[in-house]
């Protein structure tokens, strides 16, 4: 029997539903690698003990808290002392044969600086130890300071494969540098080809509901400035479309993507609209309640994608340019709501409506192509790491 891969996925979680959605399609991607697989994780708050162990994954032996990193140092400990971790279901950086980011949106000006250097000396330990380091379809950028670009040109030169997810990040790319390896691609998000799974955990709903998914990120500062002032325009947007679609006869659904923060976003937009409120934990169940729903309006990225992917025309509501790009993919741009307001939401509400069947059968084929270009980017990765 050869020996197994150990490969670890960073940049996803349990809480989350995209970030779990991203998980889930990195296991199943990685069936398609010849020898045995075994799954590595690093310990956090929302990757916890006991989901991790579910899974049967080693955890990461790693050490970084502000400037300081002695995630490398560890890998350099005697064979015997990190054979002994192993006793215990622990790898150090040095076991780690393959590395797939899977953060969906991580690298930009958005986050920390501190962040974007510390992914790029990994990378950079990787390429030298000749481990292949693969960055999932996500968004990058933007890049607009002279630290942030130089840590990202070390990641576009020492990363194995870079899978981009829409064309503006792969401009933001190129403001970094300009001549971009082949190892650069740009494709569609890869959850896309991940197959529902209903459970016991999806309610009842008699006749037809329409999926409604908030986002906290929304009205946060830290992705939107000025974003809290919106907050009350965003609940009323929401709102409006609710009472619009139970006029039209329909179900309102406010389904909860990640947990706390949008739970709150979902009380209050209850409170002002005929709105039932779900929270399911299994992100396949989850894709599996969103595929049998007549229409979706989505803050969340993954919760459109799921819609999308089905067939099941969507809205999304945009804080970022990954939005319209996934959108169009879907051939749905004209349904993506940069500026949000009742006026806005109720507009584009109606020109789904009128336009629904068409546009669902739209979708459907939309959809297909991308699940091959998802297939396509597995037989890179393939080729690449082998």
């Amino acid at each position: 029997m050869s020996k197994p891969l150990f490969v670890e996925i960073k940049g996803v979680q349990f809480r989350n539903k995209g970030a779990y959605l991203m998980l889930l399609a990195s296991l199943e991607g990685l069936k398609g690698i010849k020898q045995p697989v075994e799954l590595v994780l690093s310990p956090g708050p929302n990757l916890p003990y006991v989901e991790r162990a579910r899974l049967g994954a080693w955890q990461k032996l790693s050490f970084r808290r502000g400037g300081l990193d002695l995630t490398p140092l560890i890998g350099k400990l005697p064979g015997a002392v990190q054979r002994l971790f192993n006793r215990y279901g622990m790898v150090s950086e040095q076991q780690v044969d393959l590395v797939l980011e899977a953060s969906g949106f991580a690298y930009g000006d958005q986050w920390p600086l501190r962040f974007l250097q510390n992914t790029a000396k990994e990378v950079v330990r990787f390429a030298k130890a000749g481990k292949p380091f693969v960055f999932m379809p996500q968004a990058f950028g933007p890049f607009k300071t002279e630290d942030s670009k130089a840590a990202m040109r070390d990641i576009i030169n020492h990363a194995r494969l870079i899978f981009v997810r829409d064309p503006v990040s792969l401009q933001h790319l190129q403001g970094c540098q300009p001549n971009l390896p082949d190892s650069v691609v740009l494709t569609a998000d890869f959850t896309i080809s991940l197959s529902p799974r209903a459970n016991d955990e999806i309610p009842a709903i008699s006749g037809p509901y329409a999926a409604l998914i908030p986002n906290n990120k929304v009205v946060s500062k830290f992705n939107h400035p000025g974003a809290e002032q919106q907050r009350s325009n965003y609940i009323n947007a929401f709102a409006a479309a609710a009472n619009k679609l139970a006029a039209e006869g329909m179900q309102c659904v406010l389904v909860n993507h990640e947990g706390k923060e949008d739970a709150q976003l979902c009380d209050e937009i209850a409170e002002m609209a005929p709105c039932t409120i779900i929270q399911i934990d299994d992100p396949l169940a989850v894709k599996a309640f969103i595929g049998k729903a007549e229409l979706a309006i989505s803050s969340r990225f993954h919760g459109a994608v799921n819609a999308l992917s089905q067939g099941v025309p969507c809205i999304a509501t945009s804080w970022s340019h990954k939005y319209h790009a996934m959108m169009s993919d879907f051939g749905m741009a004209d349904y993506c709501v940069a500026e949000l307001s009742e006026a806005s939401m109720l507009a584009a509400l109606q020109q789904l409506l009128d336009n629904k069947a068409s546009l669902s059968s739209q979708v459907k084929t939309n959809a297909g192509s991308l699940k091959q270009q998802n297939a396509a980017m597995w037989q890179r990765l393939y080729q690449a790491i082998g």
